[in-house]
């Protein structure tokens, strides 16, 4: 059975050598030797290739060109609503006669050349009329239904901003149980390291000293041993040994 977890040999609640004079930057550097090392990056502008967005909407076209360019965005047309009637020079340049609409006069006949931008201008007096009734009714509304609408859209926000604090302090209370668990997990860990490490220490010791003595005892032996013999070479025990022996 094949084990998928993860097995983490450092303990930064319990290993402090990074603060030793020297770790740090001795770190930094195999750090800074790792990332030469490494590949580098892609340019973001070649991991994707090219989509033609919006390729059937030319408006969008214009504006994006517009964006990329760098160009301002042109200002709104506030012409249209202005209620201004036809100046002079515009009265006395129009020479073509033009026929009003029956929605405006209520029947159609011929009116002499300049008649024509006065017509335009009704137009617009009556599309900005109707405009400013959409306004007013716009405004009845919402004096009417707007602070309803607006304390219930209120209470809506503020259940939703209780329900993120709520979320954000419990992922902010696992996040502390987790580092607390963790520490404690590495504070025993460090503990049992230590006192395995204590343990080591002694039993090495321990192994030295029986080396130790077991080479004091085997110098001595190799002491006795010559002493033993430079004796008997004194006393001349083994020619005597030597003619004991039967032949």
């Amino acid at each position: 059975m094949t084990s998928t977890a993860n097995y983490i040999d450092a303990l930064p609640y319990v290993d402090r050598q990074i603060d030793e004079p020297g770790v740090r930057t001795q770190v930094e550097k195999l750090i800074a030797a790792e990332m030469k090392r490494m590949p580098k990056p892609k340019d973001a502008s070649t991991l994707y290739p090219d989509i033609d967005l919006f390729k059937d909407n030319e408006l969008i076209l214009q504006e994006l060109e517009r964006v990329r360019k760098g160009k301002p965005m042109d200002p709104l047309d506030l012409t249209r609503y202005q209620l201004q009637p036809p100046s002079s020079t515009e009265d006395s340049s129009a020479t073509s006669s033009t026929t009003i609409p029956a929605a405006i006069s209520g029947v159609s006949e011929q009116l002499p050349a300049g008649h024509d931008l006065w017509l335009q201008a009704v137009s617009n007096a009556n599309a900005q009329l109707e405009h400013q009734d959409q306004r007013l009714l716009n405004l009845e509304l919402l004096s009417k239904y707007g602070p309803n609408s607006w304390n219930i859209h209120n209470y809506q926000l503020e259940y939703e901003l209780s329900q993120l604090q709520q979320q954000l302090e419990a992922s902010r209370q696992r996040v502390l149980d987790l580092n607390k668990l963790r520490k404690r997990d590495q504070t025993e860990a460090g503990q049992t390291l230590a006192r395995l490490e204590h343990q080591w220490a002694e039993r090495v010791s321990a192994s030295l000293q029986v080396n130790v003595a077991a080479a004091s005892l085997q110098m001595e032996l190799d002491q006795l041993k010559a002493y033993e013999a430079r004796l008997r070479a004194e006393l001349g025990l083994d020619k005597e040994e030597q003619l004991a022996k039967p032949v």
